[in-house]
């Protein structure tokens, strides 16, 4: 199925004839949504400064990742699913051929990327390195990364309304 047909039936469900007939609907989802991004960008730069080296020296890296990955995991799934009812609606219309709708989409996925490998290379070690205020080298890398990739998400997110 060509990608102009998928979008348009998405737009065409009954999910996506539904949102916008509520006044009140579409505000309380995009609230939620920004809401949850704060949470999510929060908690990852929280543990991406502590990979830095710049905040939190004196936390265990795996003690203050065990504090935040359930408000991380918790946000980004709430945030699949206010995105997903956000998008459907206006997919052919608003979403679909939007570049910096494509453009969030694809730092997303490098963000998760990103995030897989230090989570099965780098910190699969963190035991060596755990209670030291300076942590290896990559793991600095794969912070200052993400950070990079979550800034430029929200941005991306922002942008979407001008094109």
């Amino acid at each position: 199925m060509p990608a102009s047909r998928f979008c348009q039936a998405i737009e065409s469900s009954p999910l996506g004839q539904t949102i916008p007939h509520f006044t009140w609907l579409w505000p309380a989802i995009e609230s939620l949504h920004v809401v949850t991004l704060v949470v999510l960008v929060a908690s990852i730069t929280t543990f991406d400064l502590r990979l830095m080296g710049l905040a939190f020296r004196r936390l265990r890296v795996s003690d203050l990742g065990n504090r935040l990955l359930p408000s991380t995991w918790g946000a980004f799934g709430v945030m699949i699913l206010t995105g997903t009812l956000l998008f459907t609606p206006f997919a052919a219309r608003k979403y679909c051929y939007n570049p910096a709708f494509q453009t969030k989409l694809i730092l997303i996925l490098l963000a998760g990327i990103n995030m897989s490998v230090f989570h099965f290379t780098i910190y699969r070690d963190v035991s060596k390195w755990d209670e030291t205020s300076s942590t290896p080298l990559l793991a600095k890398v794969v912070g200052s990364l993400s950070v990079l990739l979550w800034a430029s998400v929200v941005v991306a997110g922002r942008l979407i309304g001008f094109f």
